[in-house]
């Protein structure tokens, strides 16, 4: 009997799928002209969002683990 998989996280499902192919043919939209901005994307809002956390995330749990190593070490030679 093996456990009914859970579903993934929808970003983590996004971040997991292949990326889709395009035929030979196909051609990204041109720019737009007279410096008009584009919409933005959600989705390119979202995985930068994304993106931001992990990254202060991952910054955030170094400098705590630096600041623990620092603290043992200075521990260990006033002894």
């Amino acid at each position: 009997m093996q456990p009914k998989p859970a579903p993934l996280p929808e970003s983590l499902t996004r971040l997991l799928a292949t990326p889709e192919r395009r035929s030979a043919g196909a051609q990204k939209a041109p720019p737009p002209r007279d410096g008009a901005l584009r919409p933005p994307d959600r989705c390119s809002a979202h995985a930068a969002l994304e993106t931001a956390i992990l990254r202060a995330f991952v910054f955030g749990l170094s400098a705590l683990l630096r600041i623990v190593v620092l603290v043992l070490s200075v521990r260990h030679v006033m002894r």
